[in-house]
This record gives structure tokens, sequence and C-alpha cells, in this order.
């Protein structure tokens, strides 16, 4: 009896050693394992093989857990001696039911320590796992092959915060260029974009009053080197329709004596500023469409945005022969000072400095100097964010068109925070 209940004890601890394991392997991340090796963590190499064996990895361990659970339900009952209770098969269905209960409340107190860290344990028990795989590899050639199980098929599913360490990890490790990384994070970043992130603000925008005659539109078209310009007539707010370079080219082709505007406008396309770009990618490309005008939550118009706005988002800027080759929005002016242009987005700013400066009620930079501020700033104003002084450089009218950003040392930050204060 003493030799059964230690056979008993012994095949539960193998049991909860093999829950640990495949706890462990089945709930590995991926990335996780990848930052492990490079930390020159033991074994990490030997993990990585067996999470992409991920079939039969999977297999032998539930091989293994059945056998053991198998040969705890037939010890169990091998304890009970039929001639002392004469409900015997009462007492059977207790041991069964007693059994099952004692192996399934272990593995659960086991899973809920593993799933804390599981590519620590699955690293621990590797070596365990590779030496159950090996003596039942030949028990399972024959079940793996007729069900078709790829060893390659698919890893255990990611997150994108997963995938986007990983892709961090390979750009370290020299894997993949930082333009390429940069890419892939933009790819991510893309659905939750919204319009008025990208857009061109109102203030910039190209528009013309639909009683202004043909010859001046040609001019102010040849000019700004647009392909389209929103026709407005009134004010502004009310875009009644864009004008195409080639549609007046066609007209003077033609000669067939057009003489207004509004008989060359097409449809204008209005969305809100809430709009994520990728849901507007897909219904441009469903209506053929190269531009939009942005609408604030009023009905005014915020701004435009083009078909080429969204593309830069994932590859970066586009420069055509009509942009301004000599305006830099981004400038390294000395050790930790910038100078920027007013319209750059904060988050960008944060990501390309390092820097932490506040993104809630304002996009760009501009917008969060005017809101700290609280009033139209004058040239050589300046207002602290943390560690980062922002200056006003200049101002068009009453747009702020440059400012110089200079990364302070927390202790002289601290300073001139003080000097301000008195």
């Amino acid at each position: 009896m003493i030799n059964n209940y230690f056979l008993l004890a012994l095949f539960l601890f193998l049991n909860l050693i093999t829950t640990v394991i495949r706890t462990g392997l089945m709930n590995v991340r991926y990335a996780h394992l990848i930052s492990l090796r490079e930390k020159g963590v033991k074994n990490t190499e030997r993990t990585i093989e067996l999470v992409t064996k991920r079939a039969k990895t999977r297999s032998s361990l539930r091989l293994t857990q059945s056998i053991l659970r198998f040969l705890m339900a037939v010890l169990a009952l091998s304890m009970i001696e039929p001639g002392e209770n004469i409900y015997l098969s009462t007492s059977i269905i207790l041991t069964l039911v007693g059994t099952a209960i004692i192996i399934w409340l272990s593995e659960f107190i086991v899973e809920r320590a593993i799933l804390r860290d599981p590519e620590i344990w699955a690293v621990r028990m590797t070596p365990l796992a590779i030496l159950f795989i090996q003596f039942l590899s030949p028990i399972l050639a024959l079940p793996l092959y007729l069900s078709k199980s790829g060893e390659t098929r698919n890893l255990v599913t990611i997150t994108e915060n997963e995938l986007i360490d990983l892709v961090d990890a390979s750009q370290r490790a020299g894997e993949i260029e930082k333009d390429e990384s940069e890419m892939i994070h933009s790819v991510f970043q893309f659905g939750d974009t919204m319009a008025r992130e990208i857009m061109v603000p109102r203030v910039d925008i190209l528009s013309l009053n639909v009683n202004t005659n043909l010859e001046e539109a040609a001019d102010a078209l040849l000019e700004s080197g647009f392909s389209r310009v929103p026709v407005y007539e009134g004010q502004i707010d009310n875009i009644i329709g864009f004008l195409y370079t080639k549609d007046m080219v066609n007209v003077w082709r033609s000669g067939n004596g057009i003489s207004s505007l509004q008989d060359l406008l097409r449809p204008a396309k209005f969305i809100p500023e809430t709009k994520k770009v990728d849901e507007l990618l897909d219904e441009m490309q469903a209506a053929r469409v190269h531009i939009a005008i942005v609408v604030d939550e009023y009905g005014g118009v915020a701004g435009l945005v083009t078909l080429e706005d969204i593309i830069e988002e994932i590859f970066g800027e586009i420069q055509d022969e009509y942009d301004d080759m000599e305006e830099e929005l981004f400038q390294e002016v000395g050790p930790s000072e910038y100078l920027l242009d007013g319209r750059i987005p904060l988050e960008e700013i944060n990501e390309l400095l390092g820097t932490n400066i506040p993104t809630e009620g304002a996009d760009t930079l501009g917008g969060l100097i005017f809101n700290r501020i609280g009033r139209v700033p004058t040239k050589g104003e300046t207002v602290l964010e943390d560690n980062v002084s922002l200056t006003v450089e200049a101002l068009n009218e009453r747009r702020i068109h440059k400012v110089r950003v200079k990364i302070e040392p927390p202790d002289e930050t601290n300073s001139q925070e003080n000097e301000q204060k008195g």
C-alpha cells in the first residue's frame, strides 16, 4: 500500500512537470524568446526550435500526460480492496472523481503560476521537454505523418506589441534596416491615425472663388503646381467642388467657350476630421478620388487630405517636382537643439527626439504653444515642457512658422522654471 501511495505521488509529480513544460512552451511569446536569446540566456535557441516544431512538441506532451493520468487512475483503483466495502461501484466512482479533481486542481494552480512568465519556464524546462520528445518520437511518428501536421506550421499567436518588439530586436541585430523598421511601425500606426493628423490645415489651403475668371484660375494653378484646387462660393466653408488642371487644359484645347469655373467643377468628397486613415484610403480607392475636404464638428472646413498624404504616412515624405526643396521641416542647429516647423505633429517630434511632450489638446507643435500661452505669441516667447524649451522663432501673420526646440538637462530646466516664476 505504501508503495502504491509513493507511485501515485510520483506520477502526480511527473504530470505536474509535464504541465509546466506544456504551459510554458505552448504560451511563449516569440518576441520575448528573441529578446532572451539576445541577452545570452542559456537554452533559448533550443527552446525556439521546440516552439517552431509546435505540432510534434504538443503531441508529445499530450501523450505523456495522457499516459500519466491513465496510470494514476489505474493505481488509484488498485488501492481499493473488494472485501472491505460492499458498495464497490460507489468506491470506484468516488476514487476516479477524487483522482480527477486532484489532477485538475494541481494542474490549474501550476498553469496559473507558469502563465505569469511562460518564457522563463519554457527555457528552464527545455532539456526535459527534449527528453520526452525523443522518448516518444517512435510512437508519434505515424500519427504525425497521417495528420499532415507540418512542423513549420504557425507559431503561437503574438500581439501587435510583441511583433513590434520583434521588429525592433531584428533592427538592433542588423537583420532589417532602420527605414524598413520605420515603415513597419508606420503600418501598425496607420489604423490609429485620423484625418486631422495628416491633413493640410485650412490656413494652408489654396482655394478659388467660383467667380474667379478662367485666366486667373489658370495662373493660380500653374503657379502653385497643384493638380486639384477646391472652389468655394461666398466663403471657404462653402466648398462646392474641385477644379482639375487637366479639365482646364482640355477646355483650352477644345475651345468650347466655357467661361465659368462652375461648369468645370467636379464633386467634392467631405469627411469628418476623426475619420480613420485606413478607412479613408478604402473609400477613396472605391470612389476613385484623390482628394477630400476635412470638416470639423461644426461643419466648417478644417483642411484637406490627399492620397499622397495617406501614402506618406507609411512610406515617408514623397518629394515631387512641385514641392519646395529648400523648406525643411526639421533642422538640427546644435547639440540637442533643433529648428522645427510649427506644423510638425507632436507625436512625430516625440518619436524623432525621444521626448515626452504631452499630446493632449493639440496635434502640432504650433498648436501646443498657442494652448500654453493662450494668445497669439510673439517672436522669442518660450514655453517649457518638462526638459524641453520651445521658443517661437518666426511667425507668419498669426501662425507659428518656426520653433527652436532645445532639450535641456533636468537641472537647467528647473532653474529656468524658477527664474520664470520669480
